[in-house]
Protein backbone atom coordinates (compact mmCIF):
# COMPACT_ATOMS: atom_id res chain seq x y z
CA UNK A 1 0.00 0.00 0.00
CA UNK A 2 1.27 3.47 -1.04
CA UNK A 3 2.79 5.58 1.47
CA UNK A 4 0.69 8.20 3.15
CA UNK A 5 2.11 11.71 4.19
CA UNK A 6 0.11 14.38 5.89
CA UNK A 7 -1.21 16.89 3.31
CA UNK A 8 1.36 19.75 4.94
CA UNK A 9 4.47 17.94 4.24
CA UNK A 10 3.39 16.89 0.45
CA UNK A 11 2.81 21.40 0.14
CA UNK A 12 6.29 21.87 1.50
CA UNK A 13 7.72 18.84 -0.69
CA UNK A 14 6.06 20.20 -3.70
CA UNK A 15 7.23 23.88 -3.13
CA UNK A 16 10.83 22.33 -2.11
CA UNK A 17 10.75 20.95 -5.96
CA UNK A 18 9.27 24.05 -7.25
CA UNK A 19 11.88 26.41 -5.77
CA UNK A 20 14.59 23.55 -7.11
CA UNK A 21 13.30 23.79 -10.46
CA UNK A 22 13.20 27.31 -10.49
CA UNK A 23 16.63 27.45 -9.40
CA UNK A 24 17.63 24.92 -12.17
CA UNK A 25 16.03 27.15 -14.88
CA UNK A 26 17.96 30.30 -13.75
CA UNK A 27 21.17 28.64 -13.87
CA UNK A 28 20.33 27.19 -17.36
CA UNK A 29 19.34 30.74 -18.72
CA UNK A 30 22.37 32.47 -16.96
CA UNK A 31 24.66 30.12 -18.83
CA UNK A 32 22.69 30.54 -22.18
CA UNK A 33 23.17 34.32 -21.56
CA UNK A 34 27.09 34.00 -20.90
CA UNK A 35 27.43 31.44 -23.70
CA UNK A 36 26.42 33.96 -26.10
CA UNK A 37 27.52 37.89 -24.34
CA UNK A 38 30.69 37.30 -22.72
CA UNK A 39 31.97 38.15 -26.42
CA UNK A 40 30.28 41.17 -26.52
CA UNK A 41 31.99 44.73 -25.96
CA UNK A 42 30.87 48.05 -25.97
CA UNK A 43 31.15 50.41 -29.46
CA UNK A 44 34.18 52.77 -28.53
CA UNK A 45 32.56 55.67 -30.48
CA UNK A 46 30.43 57.23 -27.46
CA UNK A 47 30.80 60.40 -26.60
CA UNK A 48 35.18 59.75 -26.21
CA UNK A 49 36.96 57.48 -27.44
CA UNK A 50 40.66 56.05 -26.79
CA UNK A 51 43.39 57.54 -29.17
CA UNK A 52 45.76 55.14 -29.70
CA UNK A 53 49.00 57.66 -29.79
CA UNK A 54 48.27 59.40 -26.87
CA UNK A 55 47.92 58.32 -23.48
CA UNK A 56 44.56 60.51 -22.99
CA UNK A 57 40.98 60.34 -23.75
CA UNK A 58 40.30 62.11 -27.60
CA UNK A 59 36.70 63.43 -27.91
CA UNK A 60 35.06 62.52 -31.15
CA UNK A 61 33.73 65.58 -31.54
CA UNK A 62 34.69 66.72 -35.95
CA UNK A 63 37.37 69.65 -34.61
CA UNK A 64 39.44 67.12 -33.25
CA UNK A 65 41.49 65.01 -34.35
CA UNK A 66 43.09 61.07 -34.82
CA UNK A 67 46.75 61.61 -33.18
CA UNK A 68 49.16 58.17 -33.67
CA UNK A 69 52.19 59.96 -32.79
CA UNK A 70 52.84 62.42 -30.01
CA UNK A 71 56.61 62.59 -30.95
CA UNK A 72 56.25 63.41 -34.38
CA UNK A 73 54.93 66.66 -36.20
CA UNK A 74 51.89 65.71 -38.09
CA UNK A 75 50.11 66.94 -41.03
CA UNK A 76 47.81 69.53 -39.92
CA UNK A 77 45.19 69.30 -43.00
CA UNK A 78 41.98 67.47 -43.41
CA UNK A 79 43.38 64.67 -41.50
CA UNK A 80 43.25 66.29 -37.92
CA UNK A 81 40.08 69.14 -38.60
CA UNK A 82 37.35 66.85 -40.42
CA UNK A 83 35.68 63.73 -38.66
CA UNK A 84 35.80 61.17 -41.89
CA UNK A 85 32.94 58.61 -42.27
CA UNK A 86 34.22 55.50 -42.33
CA UNK A 87 33.89 51.73 -41.85
CA UNK A 88 35.97 50.27 -38.59
CA UNK A 89 35.59 46.62 -36.92
CA UNK A 90 34.79 47.35 -33.21
CA UNK A 91 33.16 45.58 -30.61
CA UNK A 92 29.56 45.88 -30.41
CA UNK A 93 26.48 43.71 -30.25
CA UNK A 94 24.70 42.22 -33.55
CA UNK A 95 24.99 43.81 -36.77
CA UNK A 96 26.78 47.04 -37.38
CA UNK A 97 25.07 50.39 -36.78
CA UNK A 98 25.51 53.96 -36.71
CA UNK A 99 26.46 56.05 -34.14
CA UNK A 100 25.29 60.10 -34.96
CA UNK A 101 28.19 62.82 -33.71
CA UNK A 102 26.60 65.90 -35.00
CA UNK A 103 27.05 66.23 -38.24
CA UNK A 104 29.85 63.05 -38.90
CA UNK A 105 29.11 59.58 -38.06
CA UNK A 106 31.04 56.63 -38.12
CA UNK A 107 30.17 53.12 -38.74
CA UNK A 108 30.53 50.29 -36.16
CA UNK A 109 30.63 46.76 -36.06
CA UNK A 110 31.07 43.71 -34.04
CA UNK A 111 34.23 42.22 -33.21
CA UNK A 112 33.99 39.04 -35.40
CA UNK A 113 33.40 41.12 -38.35
CA UNK A 114 37.31 42.66 -37.96
CA UNK A 115 39.39 40.82 -40.89
CA UNK A 116 42.68 41.03 -38.85
CA UNK A 117 43.41 37.09 -38.60
CA UNK A 118 42.33 36.17 -42.10
CA UNK A 119 44.67 39.44 -43.89
CA UNK A 120 47.62 38.76 -41.78
CA UNK A 121 50.17 35.94 -42.04
CA UNK A 122 51.37 34.64 -38.98
CA UNK A 123 54.67 34.91 -37.75
CA UNK A 124 55.89 31.59 -38.11
CA UNK A 125 54.87 31.47 -41.95
CA UNK A 126 58.57 32.10 -43.51
CA UNK A 127 59.72 33.45 -45.36
CA UNK A 128 57.71 36.56 -46.90
CA UNK A 129 56.57 36.45 -50.58
CA UNK A 130 58.15 39.61 -52.01
CA UNK A 131 55.75 41.21 -54.03
CA UNK A 132 52.62 39.88 -52.11
CA UNK A 133 53.40 40.29 -48.17
CA UNK A 134 52.86 43.74 -46.70
CA UNK A 135 55.46 44.33 -43.78
CA UNK A 136 53.11 45.90 -41.10
CA UNK A 137 54.84 48.19 -38.14
CA UNK A 138 51.81 48.43 -35.45
CA UNK A 139 53.22 51.35 -33.43
CA UNK A 140 53.17 51.64 -29.64
CA UNK A 141 53.71 55.23 -28.73
CA UNK A 142 56.81 55.62 -26.87
CA UNK A 143 58.35 52.35 -27.34
CA UNK A 144 61.21 53.49 -29.60
CA UNK A 145 59.08 53.75 -32.80
CA UNK A 146 60.53 56.81 -34.06
CA UNK A 147 63.83 55.02 -33.89
CA UNK A 148 62.45 51.86 -35.93
CA UNK A 149 60.70 54.58 -38.46
CA UNK A 150 64.56 56.46 -38.96
CA UNK A 151 66.30 53.11 -39.84
CA UNK A 152 63.39 51.73 -42.72
CA UNK A 153 63.35 55.11 -44.18
CA UNK A 154 67.17 56.47 -43.63
CA UNK A 155 68.96 53.52 -43.76
CA UNK A 156 67.27 51.09 -45.48
CA UNK A 157 65.31 53.11 -47.87
CA UNK A 158 62.27 51.97 -47.46
CA UNK A 159 58.94 53.11 -49.34
CA UNK A 160 56.73 53.88 -46.15
CA UNK A 161 52.93 54.59 -45.99
CA UNK A 162 52.88 56.55 -42.81
CA UNK A 163 52.47 59.96 -40.77
CA UNK A 164 54.82 62.60 -41.77
CA UNK A 165 55.29 66.53 -41.76
CA UNK A 166 56.99 66.58 -44.36
CA UNK A 167 54.18 65.54 -46.83
CA UNK A 168 51.33 67.78 -47.55
CA UNK A 169 48.99 65.00 -48.10
CA UNK A 170 46.09 67.23 -49.35
CA UNK A 171 47.53 68.11 -52.54
CA UNK A 172 47.20 64.93 -54.05
CA UNK A 173 44.25 63.07 -55.96
CA UNK A 174 45.88 59.76 -56.71
CA UNK A 175 48.02 57.18 -55.19
CA UNK A 176 51.86 58.22 -55.77
CA UNK A 177 54.85 58.11 -54.11
CA UNK A 178 57.05 61.33 -52.78
CA UNK A 179 60.86 61.10 -52.82
CA UNK A 180 62.04 63.65 -49.66
CA UNK A 181 65.63 62.78 -50.69
CA UNK A 182 68.40 60.37 -49.59
CA UNK A 183 68.84 61.76 -45.99
CA UNK A 184 64.89 61.95 -45.64
CA UNK A 185 63.08 59.00 -47.27
CA UNK A 186 60.24 57.90 -49.35
CA UNK A 187 56.82 58.39 -48.30
CA UNK A 188 53.59 56.94 -50.21
CA UNK A 189 51.05 60.25 -50.09
CA UNK A 190 48.35 58.73 -48.02
CA UNK A 191 48.75 59.84 -43.99
CA UNK A 192 48.02 56.23 -42.57
CA UNK A 193 48.35 57.29 -39.18
CA UNK A 194 44.77 58.44 -39.26
CA UNK A 195 41.55 56.61 -39.85
CA UNK A 196 40.93 59.12 -42.80
CA UNK A 197 44.27 58.39 -44.25
CA UNK A 198 43.61 55.03 -43.65
CA UNK A 199 40.71 55.09 -45.67
CA UNK A 200 42.04 56.89 -48.75
CA UNK A 201 44.83 54.39 -49.13
CA UNK A 202 41.61 51.84 -49.25
CA UNK A 203 40.21 53.61 -52.01
CA UNK A 204 43.09 54.45 -53.95
CA UNK A 205 43.75 50.24 -53.50
CA UNK A 206 47.90 50.70 -51.76
CA UNK A 207 48.22 46.83 -51.50
CA UNK A 208 47.73 45.92 -55.03
CA UNK A 209 49.88 49.37 -56.43
CA UNK A 210 53.62 47.88 -55.68
CA UNK A 211 54.64 50.80 -54.00
CA UNK A 212 54.69 50.31 -50.54
CA UNK A 213 57.32 48.30 -48.67
CA UNK A 214 56.52 49.03 -45.15
CA UNK A 215 52.76 50.28 -43.55
CA UNK A 216 53.26 52.15 -39.95
CA UNK A 217 50.15 53.01 -38.23
CA UNK A 218 48.48 51.93 -34.48
CA UNK A 219 45.35 51.20 -36.29
CA UNK A 220 46.24 47.74 -36.81
CA UNK A 221 42.41 46.55 -37.17
CA UNK A 222 41.07 49.05 -39.00
CA UNK A 223 43.95 49.17 -41.52
CA UNK A 224 44.42 44.99 -41.80
CA UNK A 225 41.02 44.72 -42.74
CA UNK A 226 40.09 47.42 -44.66
CA UNK A 227 43.54 48.35 -46.74
CA UNK A 228 45.28 44.26 -46.60
CA UNK A 229 43.68 41.70 -48.13
CA UNK A 230 44.51 37.55 -48.56
CA UNK A 231 46.26 38.47 -51.77
CA UNK A 232 48.56 40.98 -49.78
CA UNK A 233 48.41 40.00 -46.71
CA UNK A 234 49.69 41.85 -43.06
CA UNK A 235 53.59 40.39 -41.85
CA UNK A 236 52.83 42.42 -38.55
CA UNK A 237 55.71 43.76 -36.33
CA UNK A 238 56.25 46.18 -33.09
CA UNK A 239 58.57 47.11 -30.46
CA UNK A 240 57.77 46.35 -26.80
CA UNK A 241 58.57 48.12 -23.63
CA UNK A 242 57.59 47.81 -20.01
CA UNK A 243 54.48 49.94 -20.08
CA UNK A 244 55.09 51.68 -16.67
CA UNK A 245 58.63 52.83 -18.27
CA UNK A 246 56.24 54.05 -21.42
CA UNK A 247 53.98 56.18 -19.32
CA UNK A 248 56.78 57.67 -17.37
CA UNK A 249 58.37 58.24 -21.20
CA UNK A 250 54.70 59.74 -21.89
CA UNK A 251 54.10 61.90 -19.27
CA UNK A 252 57.76 63.53 -19.53
CA UNK A 253 56.95 64.21 -23.20
CA UNK A 254 53.38 65.88 -22.61
CA UNK A 255 54.94 68.75 -20.08
CA UNK A 256 58.07 69.87 -23.02
CA UNK A 257 56.06 68.59 -26.35
CA UNK A 258 55.22 72.43 -27.29
CA UNK A 259 55.89 71.21 -31.24
CA UNK A 260 52.72 69.08 -30.69
CA UNK A 261 49.14 70.37 -31.84
CA UNK A 262 47.62 68.39 -28.33
CA UNK A 263 50.12 70.38 -26.24
CA UNK A 264 48.58 71.79 -23.31
CA UNK A 265 50.89 74.45 -21.13
CA UNK A 266 48.61 73.58 -18.03
CA UNK A 267 50.36 70.19 -18.02
CA UNK A 268 54.03 72.39 -17.30
CA UNK A 269 53.11 71.50 -13.55
CA UNK A 270 51.59 68.19 -13.87
CA UNK A 271 52.97 65.16 -11.15
CA UNK A 272 52.93 62.38 -12.42
CA UNK A 273 50.37 61.22 -9.54
CA UNK A 274 48.02 63.21 -10.83
CA UNK A 275 48.87 62.04 -14.17
CA UNK A 276 48.68 58.23 -13.35
CA UNK A 277 45.40 59.35 -11.58
CA UNK A 278 43.37 60.80 -14.16
CA UNK A 279 42.22 59.07 -17.12
CA UNK A 280 42.52 62.39 -19.47
CA UNK A 281 45.88 62.04 -19.43
CA UNK A 282 46.59 58.19 -19.97
CA UNK A 283 44.82 55.51 -21.20
CA UNK A 284 45.35 52.36 -19.02
CA UNK A 285 46.22 49.08 -20.72
CA UNK A 286 46.66 50.84 -24.03
CA UNK A 287 48.63 47.30 -25.96
CA UNK A 288 45.63 45.07 -24.49
CA UNK A 289 42.85 47.50 -25.69
CA UNK A 290 44.41 48.18 -29.24
CA UNK A 291 45.04 44.41 -29.94
CA UNK A 292 41.57 43.23 -28.29
CA UNK A 293 39.84 46.12 -30.56
CA UNK A 294 38.46 47.22 -27.22
CA UNK A 295 38.30 50.85 -27.29
CA UNK A 296 35.72 51.81 -24.45
CA UNK A 297 34.62 50.69 -20.82
CA UNK A 298 37.21 48.14 -18.83
CA UNK A 299 39.11 45.75 -20.59
CA UNK A 300 37.87 41.77 -19.39
CA UNK A 301 39.72 38.89 -19.19
CA UNK A 302 38.90 37.89 -22.49
CA UNK A 303 40.11 40.83 -23.98
CA UNK A 304 43.38 39.94 -22.41
CA UNK A 305 43.08 36.45 -23.80
CA UNK A 306 42.22 37.53 -27.40
CA UNK A 307 45.26 40.34 -27.23
CA UNK A 308 47.78 37.47 -26.22
CA UNK A 309 46.47 34.71 -28.90
CA UNK A 310 46.99 37.87 -31.50
CA UNK A 311 50.43 38.75 -30.32
CA UNK A 312 51.64 34.77 -30.15
CA UNK A 313 50.39 34.04 -34.02
CA UNK A 314 50.56 37.20 -35.70
CA UNK A 315 52.93 40.02 -34.58
CA UNK A 316 57.03 39.28 -34.87
CA UNK A 317 58.55 41.13 -31.04
CA UNK A 318 60.92 43.41 -31.38
CA UNK A 319 62.30 44.21 -27.74
CA UNK A 320 63.67 48.04 -27.11
CA UNK A 321 65.75 46.89 -24.61
CA UNK A 322 67.63 44.80 -27.23
CA UNK A 323 67.26 46.96 -30.32
CA UNK A 324 70.21 45.40 -32.21
CA UNK A 325 69.44 41.97 -31.82
CA UNK A 326 65.58 43.21 -32.60
CA UNK A 327 66.71 44.68 -35.65
CA UNK A 328 68.65 41.93 -37.07
CA UNK A 329 65.53 39.97 -36.50
CA UNK A 330 63.26 42.31 -38.11
CA UNK A 331 65.64 42.76 -41.48
CA UNK A 332 65.65 38.59 -41.85
CA UNK A 333 62.10 37.79 -41.26
CA UNK A 334 60.93 40.69 -43.43
CA UNK A 335 63.71 39.59 -46.37
CA UNK A 336 65.10 43.41 -46.32
CA UNK A 337 69.05 42.27 -46.86
CA UNK A 338 69.37 43.76 -50.26
CA UNK A 339 68.04 47.42 -48.35
CA UNK A 340 71.19 47.08 -46.82
CA UNK A 341 74.05 49.60 -47.58
CA UNK A 342 76.36 47.92 -50.15
CA UNK A 343 79.44 48.53 -47.94
CA UNK A 344 77.60 47.52 -44.75
CA UNK A 345 80.46 47.62 -42.00
CA UNK A 346 80.95 51.05 -42.49
CA UNK A 347 77.57 52.71 -43.96
CA UNK A 348 75.22 50.30 -42.21
CA UNK A 349 77.30 50.68 -38.68
CA UNK A 350 77.20 54.55 -38.87
CA UNK A 351 73.65 55.13 -39.58
CA UNK A 352 72.23 52.13 -37.43
CA UNK A 353 74.07 53.16 -34.65
CA UNK A 354 73.09 56.98 -35.25
CA UNK A 355 69.66 55.66 -34.71
CA UNK A 356 69.84 52.85 -32.39
CA UNK A 357 72.51 54.33 -29.93
CA UNK A 358 71.68 58.32 -30.05
CA UNK A 359 72.46 60.04 -26.85
CA UNK A 360 70.00 63.27 -27.19
CA UNK A 361 68.13 64.52 -23.65
CA UNK A 362 64.78 63.45 -24.96
CA UNK A 363 65.58 59.94 -25.18
CA UNK A 364 67.60 59.85 -21.77
CA UNK A 365 65.55 61.16 -19.03
CA UNK A 366 66.04 59.37 -15.88
CA UNK A 367 62.85 57.29 -15.66
CA UNK A 368 65.21 54.86 -12.65
CA UNK A 369 64.03 58.14 -10.49
CA UNK A 370 60.54 56.73 -10.28
CA UNK A 371 61.16 53.79 -7.66
CA UNK A 372 58.65 50.74 -7.72
CA UNK A 373 57.50 50.71 -4.33
CA UNK A 374 56.69 54.65 -4.81
CA UNK A 375 52.86 55.82 -4.79
CA UNK A 376 52.95 56.79 -8.44
CA UNK A 377 54.78 53.25 -9.65
CA UNK A 378 51.88 51.06 -7.73
CA UNK A 379 49.25 53.62 -9.22
CA UNK A 380 50.65 52.96 -13.01
CA UNK A 381 50.44 49.36 -12.18
CA UNK A 382 47.37 48.97 -10.85
CA UNK A 383 45.70 50.56 -14.23
CA UNK A 384 48.11 48.41 -16.51
CA UNK A 385 47.80 45.06 -14.79
CA UNK A 386 46.57 43.43 -18.39
CA UNK A 387 49.67 45.04 -20.17
CA UNK A 388 52.00 44.04 -17.99
CA UNK A 389 51.00 40.68 -18.02
CA UNK A 390 51.28 41.02 -22.02
CA UNK A 391 54.57 42.54 -22.27
CA UNK A 392 56.41 39.34 -20.38
CA UNK A 393 54.17 37.18 -22.38
CA UNK A 394 56.08 39.13 -24.98
CA UNK A 395 59.31 38.62 -23.39
CA UNK A 396 58.72 34.82 -23.20
CA UNK A 397 57.54 34.90 -26.91
CA UNK A 398 60.98 36.97 -27.71
CA UNK A 399 63.54 34.69 -25.79
CA UNK A 400 61.91 31.94 -26.68
CA UNK A 401 59.91 30.50 -30.27
CA UNK A 402 60.99 33.57 -32.20
CA UNK A 403 64.42 33.21 -31.18
CA UNK A 404 63.92 29.92 -32.04
CA UNK A 405 62.31 30.52 -35.18
CA UNK A 406 65.03 32.76 -36.03
CA UNK A 407 67.95 30.76 -35.26
CA UNK A 408 66.33 28.46 -37.78
CA UNK A 409 65.76 30.25 -40.74
CA UNK A 410 68.84 31.78 -40.39
CA UNK A 411 70.92 28.41 -40.64
CA UNK A 412 68.26 27.44 -43.92
CA UNK A 413 69.06 30.39 -45.60
CA UNK A 414 73.17 30.32 -45.50
CA UNK A 415 72.55 26.82 -46.86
Amino acid sequence: MATRYPRRFCTTKRLQITCISAFVVIVLFDLIRLEYHLPIYQSHNAATSVDPSSSGIASTRPSESFSIFQNLNSNKGNAESELYSFTAPQNIENSAQTINLGESSRTVQTRGESKLIENSKDTKDQPIIKGKDIPFFWAIPKCGTSTIKLIMSRCLNLRMASSTGQVNYDEYNQLQLVDLGPKRGQFLNVNFGYLPGIRQASEWRMAESGLVDVAVTSYIHEAVTNVLSTSHPARIFTIMRHPIERMISDFHYQKVAQWERTYDANKANLTLLEYASDSRYHVDNWMTRMLANQHNGPVQNQDFIYAKQVLKDKVLILWLEQIDESVERLIHFMGWEDHLPINPTLERKECFDSKLHSTTPANHIDHNSVREESEEWQMLKKINKFDLNLYWYGKDLFDGEQKDLFEMTKKRSVR
